[in-house]
């Protein structure tokens, strides 16, 4: 059995350790030069649940298209939690895993990247040796020897930084995630974005978002790339009432930080679909972009009618606006008190410092009321979870949470038996997934605990 470590894990978009804040170089990859905060990856996972736990990925839910790392492309979401043996064969620990919309991405303790599942933009591969085809169906090595700090992932594009603060990319460029220069939708090889785009400086934390990517230079210079829609960048280009998508195929700086904050204070940046969102040292969350994303008050009406400045009445009988298409350029102040940021692709989740979860983003969208309402809020709220927080795995809509009982629930998008419960979507303080850590203890030994670390 492999030795449980206190680390910084991250599955599907974040699995982490609470009280897990301080790292020895032995214990685990130390994600970046400048922060003790669990600092979170980026995922769009939509139908597949994701953790790792004692340095094995663990997979529950869809995963057909090669996403079960198993070899067949085929396997049933009716089976039980799996876990992807080839890593276990080779003796490797897994320290990080990020996913886009169907494939992961795997960091080993040893700094190299792993990638399976959909690779029809060649974002499981990277034009690497094994299986190229649509569908990676075993992880295959993407980077090797070049000590990876940290991975992140978009729809369907991948990232890596290395300790000397390279960044890579490989996947499709379809609305410029790979700084490259091109908008191409179809497959790309892998590409280290030159150190020039970042003023010569090495990047030292990066982050994504669905069609969207940030890095941070050691100097705490900010940048961005992908599509800037709705002003995330900080850039005034949209225009009240009508959308617009700026495509940044280079890497552009950001320059609008709040007053005394600099991108050397940031110890995560992250986002989804149109916004930025970003965590101090000092705990304080700040976005900017579309208004209804960022849990500052603003409502979605979702309708086909689309009328700005409306009003809306919460549960406790509060009234809050409701504006479809404000765009807000500036970062605006969220919450405080955040140990943990994560985002996805409409809202996000903050972990506080006395272990308690908050969410906040899209509220109503269109053909999709009660999902959304279940996941966000207009403004941050605390959710009533069961037990005491340990870990969250994320994915797109989608949250599995476990306490120190070892107990896993999920809540959100319930669909391929995720969650091994038949009701879709599911709502706080989630159900609880009995077979996930049932097969745990299969593996481990009937005393372990899982989601522990």
């Amino acid at each position: 059995m492999k030795l449980i470590k206190l680390m910084v894990l991250f599955a599907s978009c974040l699995c982490f350790s609470l009280f897990a804040n301080e790292r020895k170089r032995s214990d685990a990859v130390v994600l970046t030069t400048k922060s003790f905060v669990k600092t979170p990856t980026s995922t769009n996972s939509i139908d597949t649940g994701i953790t790792i736990e004692n340095g094995d990925v663990w997979l529950t839910g869809y995963r057909d298209a090669g996403i079960s790392g198993s070899g067949p492309l085929a396997y049933s979401s009716f089976k039980p939690p799996y876990r992807v043996e080839f890593f276990v064969e080779k003796g490797l620990n897994i320290t990080q895993i990020t996913a886009g919309a169907y494939h992961q991405i795997a960091l080993d303790d040893h700094g190299d990247v792993w990638a399976w599942g959909d690779n029809r933009a060649w974002q499981a591969s990277a034009i690497k040796a094994g299986n190229i085809g649509d569908y990676q169906t075993i992880p295959t090595l993407v980077l090797e020897g070049k000590d990876v700090i940290m991975t992140n992932a978009g729809e369907y594009t991948s990232f890596a930084l290395t300790r000397s603060g390279e960044v890579y990319a490989w996947g499709t460029s379809a609305y410029g995630q790979m700084a490259n220069g091109s908008l191409v939708i179809g497959p790309t090889v892998l590409h280290r974005i030159p150190q020039s785009y970042f003023h010569d400086s090495p990047v030292v934390l990066i982050g994504a978002g669905y069609e969207s990517a940030w890095a941070i230079n050691e100097r705490g210079e900010v940048f961005a790339w992908g599509d800037d829609e709705s002003n995330q960048y900080g850039f005034r280009h949209s225009i009240r009432g009508i959308p617009v998508h700026v495509y940044q195929t280079y890497p552009v700086q950001i320059t609008n930080l709040p007053p005394g904050i600099s991108g050397g204070d940031i110890v995560t940046i992250t986002g989804g679909n149109r916004y930025t969102a970003f965590l101090t040292s000092e705990g304080k969350v700040w976005a900017m972009g579309a208004a209804n994303h960022l849990g500052i008050g603003f409502g979605y009406l979702g309708s086909e009618k689309k009328t700005p400045l409306m009003y809306e009445v919460d549960k406790n009988g509060n009234q809050y606006k409701v504006d479809n298409e404000l765009d807000v350029a500036d970062p605006q102040f969220v919450m405080d008190n955040v140990n943990t940021l994560y985002c996805r692709y409409g809202g996000c989740s903050a972990i506080t410092n006395d272990g308690e979860l908050y969410t906040w983003g899209v509220t109503v969208a269109a053909n999709d009321r009660a999902n959304w309402q279940i996941m966000y809020g207009y403004m941050p709220i605390k959710r009533d979870i069961i037990g005491n927080l340990t870990k969250i795995d994320g994915g797109k809509e989608n949250l599995i949470y476990w306490n120190d009982e070892g107990q896993a629930f999920g809540v959100g998008w319930n669909l391929w038996n995720k969650y091994y419960s038949s009701v879709n979507p599911i709502k706080w303080p989630g159900v609880e997934i009995k077979e996930l850590p049932k097969a745990m203890k299969e593996v481990y030994g009937k005393d372990f605990v899982p989601g522990q670390g």
